[in-house]
């Protein structure tokens, strides 16, 4: 058996980095995903006691979760919590990670110990998992706008079929990146009121056509 020790400095105030964890609007941005996946929903809150759960997906689309419990919260100082995993790539073991934080240089100084693992596989997925997440944490404490596969997720919804969803995606990232309300809204009447003009059978292939597309291309399946 052994444990994992993850060190990291925050170059924010620790009112800051505590907030992060426990407004779930800036958590859901940074906690649960690990390299290379997607956080897609979550149940539970960070109250002592309280089980949580994380829905995720990895890079081929398939599903798995995160389980846990919070064990103890101590307000601005850190946390303890008790994790699992249904699924995925990060073992069987059910852990137990301390989380503390301490004000140091004009910043967060950030400690993780987590274990017992039962074996060095599990530990180094969990230290990758880790330097993920805290990048992630850092940036959302800085006050960055770190995109949130789990919001477009939720958003995207009521977009149907693969033509519906590219469609999504593409007025998604021109708003993201800062077009104009009226531009996009304009596109997006222009967009809607012909793709239902489309033959089904067109669709269907235009749709096959992007699903291969995207299955295809080496960047995307990293």
């Amino acid at each position: 058996m052994s444990e994992l020790t993850v060190d990291v400095w925050i170059p924010q105030a620790l009112e800051q980095v505590f907030t992060a964890f426990v407004d779930p609007f800036q958590l859901r941005r940074w906690y649960g995903a690990p390299p290379g996946c997607h956080r897609t929903g979550a149940d539970g809150d960070v109250a002592p006691g309280e089980p949580f759960r994380v829905e995720l997906i990895d890079a081929k689309g398939v599903p798995f979760a995160q389980l846990g419990r919070i064990l103890s919260v101590e307000p601005g100082e850190g946390l303890v919590l008790e994790m699992a995993w249904e699924g995925g790539n990060l073992g069987r073991d059910t852990t137990r990670a301390a989380i503390s934080l301490r004000p140091v240089d004009n910043g967060t100084r950030l400690e993780v110990c987590q274990g017992p693992f039962s074996s060095q596989e599990p530990l180094e997925a969990h230290r990758a998992y880790w330097k993920a997440n805290l990048g992630r944490l850092a940036r959302v404490a800085a006050g960055e706008a770190v995109p949130c596969f789990e919001e477009f997720w939720e958003e995207s919804l009521g977009f149907v079929e693969p033509l519906g969803v590219a469609a999504y995606a593409v007025l998604a990232g021109l708003r993201e990146a800062g077009a104009p309300p009226e531009a996009i809204a304009q596109l997006e009447e222009t967009l809607y009121a012909h793709l239902t003009r489309l033959p089904e059978e067109t669709a269907r292939v235009l749709g096959a056509v992007l699903h291969a597309r995207l299955n295809m291309d080496p960047e995307i399946q990293k």
